[in-house]
């Protein structure tokens, strides 16, 4: 029997070949707190509160296009929380140099 060790510790853990072990956890954590609130939604809005919950997991779970390594979670939490008064210098000499 052979251990597969991941060459990184922040590596993530495939279950099959599409669904991660944090995916597993982030549905069964989105769909406990969903299930758990479905008490507090009235009867006629149950099926547009599931819905909801569903897209939602989807929406946390999705990688973006232009960054595969993260998910949409993380990039919208980035986005939102990112300084916006950091700013890089730009370089006149590197520019010079491409010029020429």
């Amino acid at each position: 029997m052979q251990y597969k060790i991941p060459s990184e510790i922040g590596s993530e853990l495939k279950i099959n070949r599409l669904f991660y072990l944090t995916d597993l956890l982030v549905v069964l954590i989105l769909g406990g707190i969903g299930f758990t609130f479905r008490y507090v939604v009235h009867p006629s809005l149950v099926w547009y509160y599931a819905i909801f919950w569903i897209l939602l997991m989807i929406a946390w779970l999705i990688r973006t296009k232009t960054n595969p390594k993260l998910r949409m979670a993380k990039v919208l939490l980035l986005a939102v929380s990112r300084d916006r008064l950091t700013y890089c210098a730009i370089d006149t000499e590197e520019e010079k140099k491409g010029d020429s």
